[in-house]
């Protein structure tokens, strides 16, 4: 009886590992050409930075082949075709043959936001002051109680579309993502939650590829 449950178990095994090889193949057997755009006033470092973050986390997360950005460049001049605010179903077809890839992958940012708000709630938190609403008042008008008050909330959100070489759509979501630490005055960063968000549209492009 233990030796026939055990075999069972040991064919489930096999046939679990032996999926997870297959998925694991096709997904390395693709190329990926990614590319990142802005319709949102992002600074050029940031930019930069979040590129490159996208392409070794692309790697990584889908464990396909990713076009360098060398060769992005390159097929870009080679087609002459650039992609800005919109590119052709011609345009992706030329991009795809002269990167020779399997899908081209554009993440597009359409908000960077880096505010500074205030809020009552969390001013009364810090002081302590709920239960002593005849004292609230004056405290949280106070420079403590304002500094208390005061949240930085930075919120990125991004467009992902994927594409075949054939120029249709094969998939687009929208990431939004919200960088609120604790101390969000002074450590809340854009870049930080464009990261995050870039992350999660990865793992939903894995579960696509």
């Amino acid at each position: 009886m233990l030796s026939s449950r055990y075999s069972a178990v040991q064919r489930a095994a096999s046939i679990v590992f032996v999926l997870l090889a297959v998925f694991a193949v096709t997904v390395q057997g693709q190329k990926l050409a990614l590319y990142m755009q802005a319709a949102a006033p992002v600074p050029a470092s940031k930019l930069e930075t979040l590129t490159n973050f996208a392409h070794q986390r692309c790697s990584a997360v889908t464990s396909a082949e990713v076009c360098s950005m060398g060769e992005l460049m390159y097929a870009q001049r080679l087609t002459d075709t650039y992609i800005g605010n919109s590119v052709s179903v011609a345009g992706v077809r030329r991009l795809a043959r002269a990167l020779n890839s399997d899908h081209v992958v554009i993440f597009r940012i359409v908000r960077w936001e880096n505010r500074v708000l205030f809020k009552l709630e969390r001013s009364l938190l810090f002081l302590g002051t709920a239960s002593f609403m005849d004292e609230a008042p004056p405290m949280i008008i106070s420079p403590l109680g304002i500094l208390f008050g005061l949240e930085r909330e930075a919120t990125v959100a991004l467009l992902m579309t994927v594409i075949n070489p054939s120029g249709d759509v094969e998939f687009t979501t929208t990431v939004t993502y919200a960088d609120r630490p604790l101390f969000s005055l002074f450590t809340a960063d854009p870049l930080e939650a464009a990261k995050r968000a870039v992350e999660a549209a990865l793992y939903q492009l894995a579960v696509v590829l």
